[in-house]
């Protein structure tokens, strides 16, 4: 297929799949400047056009990027249920953290690219669980912030914080358990806050109760 109807093609059947345009954007900006990217990148790939590029970098971004989710059609279409769903799918990635550190004002500084900061949620029981680090991820379109967190009897969890929009303002808060994830949704500070962990996981529980 020529490399223009191949194109035309491929952004026709992702405009309503793919992350928002700022939300690319950025993680593009964000592959853009990481040194290995460039040092590895084969001659050929260089040489490829800018258009060719551009449609290249969303699909790998959309497919395989810093935790985006591309949202698979389903009879649920609940706003809450289908960003319980992409927080499932995230979580059982087991990604890799972008930015290990143990303190949230630390992270907030190394993670330049989000329009919020994160917080310490009063709704998590105070010692209850470490921070280990963030990486940078999109939940229903925008960029996000996922957070990997242990607890004191060694379980990992995953917590997701997105700014409100109109979208995830009216998401009901609550507990759903989807593809063997355990998701806590709520809003506080302006955020959409999510926790995920495995279904056999107690969240708040430790091993001195």
């Amino acid at each position: 297929m020529p490399e223009q109807r191949l194109n035309e093609h491929l952004r026709r059947f992702y405009t309503n799949k793919a992350p928002s345009t700022k939300c690319l954007d950025r993680l593009a900006a964000l592959a853009e400047s990481t040194p290995a990217a460039e040092s590895s990148a084969p001659a050929k790939t260089r040489r490829a056009t800018p258009a060719y590029l551009a449609v290249a970098a969303s699909l790998l971004l959309i497919l395989f990027g810093g935790g985006v989710f591309l949202l698979q059609p389903s009879h649920n279409t609940e706003p809450g249920w289908l960003v319980a769903k992409e927080i499932a799918v995230n979580h059982n990635k087991h990604l890799a953290i972008e930015f290990p550190t143990g303190d949230y004002h630390e992270l907030n500084r190394l993670m330049d690219k989000l329009d919020f900061s994160s917080v310490i949620s009063k709704r998590l029981p105070p010692g209850q669980y470490r921070l280990l680090g963030g990486r940078y991820c999109s939940i229903q379109g925008q960029l996000a912030l996922q957070l990997k967190l242990r607890d004191r009897a060694g379980n990992l969890y995953t917590l997701y914080q997105a700014p409100l929009n109109k979208l995830l303002t009216g998401i009901q808060q609550g507990e759903q358990i989807i593809d063997g994830v355990r998701i806590t949704l709520w809003r506080e500070a302006g955020l959409l806050l999510g926790l995920a962990s495995s279904q056999t996981q107690a969240p708040g529980k430790n091993d001195d109760e």
